[in-house]
């Protein structure tokens, strides 16, 4: 296995650190940390929970992208398809491509990651939304979505009856009344 150098930049810039910061609180080099997540060098254990202690990120997930077979043996992963901005709006994003899926997962689902630091929803930043299959809205009325509106915006919403036939309106992180709905992918699963 070969280490996801971007997942680790996407984590440090994402807590607003630097590599250098990263090594000091690990209290190592931050040449060792470079080579690291250059894939030249492998992560130890201890490593590996000082840096998902500091950034705040699950264990295993850290092993994973540092290529620790170990740590992917008998797990699933999912796609990573956008990043939730803090007003729902979901961009798309190829900087992080997979995670691991939680138990019993849909082998069809994907991820939507909350990137929301220094917005009011700032104490969901890095939550990880697992979504599946797509739905009809109608089924969905109250249920927290990953939502296409027809306009193309991509938002994660909860969907309730819209005011005017075949609308819906939209309340959560994303809020907006009487919009037509593309598509609706109820979130399965969420974990912070």
């Amino acid at each position: 296995m070969e280490t996801n150098k971007a997942f680790f930049e996407d984590l440090i810039r994402d807590r607003r650190l630097s590599l250098r910061q990263l090594a000091k609180r690990m209290d190592i080099l931050p040449s060792q940390l470079s080579l690291t997540f250059n894939g030249k060098r492998r992560m130890q254990i201890s490593e590996a929970v000082k840096i998902a202690q500091i950034l705040g990120t699950p264990i295993n997930e850290v092993m994973v992208n540092a290529g620790i077979e170990e740590a992917a043996m008998g797990r699933k992963r999912c796609k990573v398809v956008g990043a939730m901005a803090g007003i729902g709006v979901v961009n798309k994003t190829a900087n992080i491509e997979r995670t691991i899926a939680p138990e019993g997962l849909p082998t069809d689902s994907m991820a939507i990651q909350a990137r929301t630091a220094e917005t009011p929803l700032s104490w969901m930043d890095g939550w990880v939304f697992f979504c599946t299959v797509k739905q009809s809205p109608e089924e969905l009325l109250s249920r927290f979505c990953y939502i296409g509106i027809d306009d193309g915006q991509e938002v994660m919403a909860t969907i309730q009856r819209g005011y005017t036939p075949g609308t819906y309106n939209l309340s959560g992180p994303y809020q907006a009344s009487s919009q037509r709905l593309s598509c609706a992918c109820p979130v399965f699963q969420t974990r912070n």
